[in-house]
Order: structure tokens, then C-alpha cells, then sequence
């Protein structure tokens, strides 16, 4: 259960960031769960739409099932998304990488935290 507050908790400071910075924003809650695929937060501003698969994670390497990953960019193209893996790194923020900069390793999508870091977009940038 820690592990899902601390995802849940993350998510909501990226949606207060949001709505701070002028964007319509909701939390799917239960994303990871529900039958159907949908990232973890939306965001919209005048009709700039913005899907966003969230991850609290520490490590050196983050990977997201393959499965899930092509699920979310699929809704995100269906819904005209931008579609981008936010990935918050403790003590230092959040980072988002869009999906092309993963790669493929058999049952995950994978990147590393340097080269997240090389091919990523702050926040700001972002909005």
C-alpha cells in the first residue's frame, strides 16, 4: 500500500502543478487496475492535450510493461494526446520523456536514468 501512496501522492502534486499553471487537469484514479487502458493524468489547455503515465521511482532504470505502455500511446492517439511518461526522481523533480526514447526489452519498455535524463523535458518546459 506504501508503494501505491506514493504514486497516488505524486500524481496529485503533478495535477496541483497543473491547475497552478492555467491547465484543466484530472487524476485517473484506479489507471493501473482498470480494464481499460488510460494514463494516469490529464491535462488540457486550450486545446493542447497532454497524457501523462506517472512513476515515483528511485532506481537507475525505469520500465513500464509493454503491454501497458502501447495501451496508454494508443488511447493517446485516439485521443489526440500528447502522450509522455512523467517520471518524478526523488529530491530532484519531475522529468517527462515521450515514448520514442524507450526501448523495447522483450516484456518492458525500458530507459535509463541517464538517458532520461539526456532526453527529457523539465516541467516547465512542458507547460
Amino acid at each position: 500500500m506504501a508503494h501505491y501512496n506514493k504514486g497516488a501522492n505524486a500524481e496529485r502534486e503533478l495535477i496541483r502543478a497543473f491547475s497552478l499553471k492555467g491547465f484543466a487537469v484530472l487524476r485517473v484514479a484506479g489507471s493501473g487496475v482498470s480494464p481499460l487502458p488510460s494514463p494516469d493524468v490529464v491535462a488540457i489547455k486550450s486545446g493542447r492535450i497532454l497524457a501523462i503515465e506517472c512513476k515515483a521511482w528511485k532506481g537507475e532504470h525505469l520500465a513500464i510493461p509493454c503491454v501497458t505502455m502501447l495501451d496508454e500511446v494508443n488511447w493517446a492517439r485516439t485521443a489526440g494526446a500528447e502522450f509522455f511518461v512523467g517520471w518524478k526522481i526523488p529530491r530532484e523533480g519531475w522529468i517527462f520523456v515521450k515514448f520514442e526514447h524507450f526501448h523495447n526489452a522483450g516484456k518492458n519498455f525500458m530507459i535509463s536514468l541517464k538517458d532520461a535524463r539526456n532526453n527529457s523535458i523539465s516541467f516547465e518546459e512542458l507547460v
